[in-house]
């Protein structure tokens, strides 16, 4: 995919640019309909999709102190956007300039001179420019003026609940994995390196690889069962199902078992099921599919032990459940 990271280099390059524009955080099942149906009228009229977003998040720039945390970085959401079958993507800068530029002007500028759009579709709360006085009304407005056809897609909803970014941070939040999974249409996953810790998981013969992320926003404190995938490794690594992942168990907190220090940092730490290698300093996902429990202290390490070896078979048992519902929803 290609990623354009400065409005200069916007240029009517492409065939008959079908857009989609918004900030994406996340890219929940309400983006992910929004970009495939770009894709799908793009390859209907024999056109170009493209996905105009912003970096940083306006918020960011105009109330720091209350913007949200971003549900992942900006690598992540070119990744998932890219894997809908998006070719091209502008990353435009957020910055007070463009926070002061007039809704017309914007679009004028953007959509009509830099990219001739032939299309433009948008979320249902989409609103743009100076103080969001831009809805999609002036879009179709100024598309009536100059060729192109602007249209609001209608919201996806969840049991009843509009789906958005706020829904699926709030999940998160709590802890709810696997309704996270379901409104983002995959694992909410965070990305990183694997870093030496104190090495306490290997005394206990439960080795973890401790996670340092860029991820802004880490779900509640608690266990969760997850998978593993070393990053740049080859499929079929040994230990690894047809993907390349692991089956595993992950730790959000900070171990009060075996460490008392009141002033310790908040690890992430998972233990792969079946999986032996030394992976210091690689980049790893780790991807999060149910929660079990909360952290808690036991009364020593044996009751610790016991305890997450009870994990490992709950999340084995987890996926062997897991296998059996997919198989039998594709029959």
């Amino acid at each position: 995919m290609k990623v354009v990271t400065r409005l200069e280099d916007l240029a009517p390059e492409h065939p008959l640019p079908v857009v989609t524009v918004g900030n994406f955080d996340g890219v929940h099942l309400g983006h992910r309909r929004l970009i495939q149906h770009v894709a799908a009228r793009a390859a209907e009229i024999g056109g170009t999709p493209m996905v105009l977003t912003f970096h940083p998040h306006p918020l960011q720039l105009l109330v720091p102190n209350h913007a949200p945390m971003q549900i992942q970085p900006l690598d992540q959401k070119l990744a998932v956007i890219a894997s809908l079958g998006i070719p091209v993507t502008a990353v435009i800068p957020y910055d007070a300039k463009l926070a002061e530029t007039d809704a017309r002007d914007f679009a004028v500028d953007v959509f009509c001179e830099r990219l001739r759009a032939r299309e433009i579709y948008v979320g249902p709360n989409f609103a743009f420019g100076r103080r969001r006085q831009g809805s999609v009304s002036l879009l179709k407005e100024i598309g009536r003026e100059r060729g192109f056809l602007a249209e609001k897609i209608p919201q996806v909803e969840f049991r009843g609940t509009r789906i958005s970014s706020t829904i699926v941070r709030q999940a998160l939040l709590y802890g709810q994995a696997a309704l996270a999974r379901r409104l983002l249409a995959r694992p909410f996953t965070l990305e990183g390196t694997v870093i030496h810790g104190r090495g306490l998981g290997a005394k206990l013969q439960i080795p973890t690889a401790n996670l340092r992320t860029d991820n802004e926003l880490i779900p509640r404190r608690g266990v969760y069962v997850t998978r593993l995938r070393v990053m740049g490794d080859p499929e079929h690594a040994a230990g690894t199902k047809g993907d390349g992942s692991c089956a595993a168990v992950t730790n959000i907190g900070f171990r009060p078992t075996v460490d008392a220090d009141a002033g310790a940092a908040l690890s992430i730490e998972t233990h792969a099921l079946g999986f032996d290698r030394d992976i210091y300093g690689r980049r790893v996902s780790v991807e999060f599919w149910h929660r079990l429990r909360d952290e808690r202290r036991f009364a020593g390490q044996d009751e610790l032990v016991a305890r997450i070896r009870k994990d490992k078979e709950n999340a084995r048992r987890y996926f062997q459940w897991l296998g059996k519902v997919t198989a039998q929803a594709a029959v």
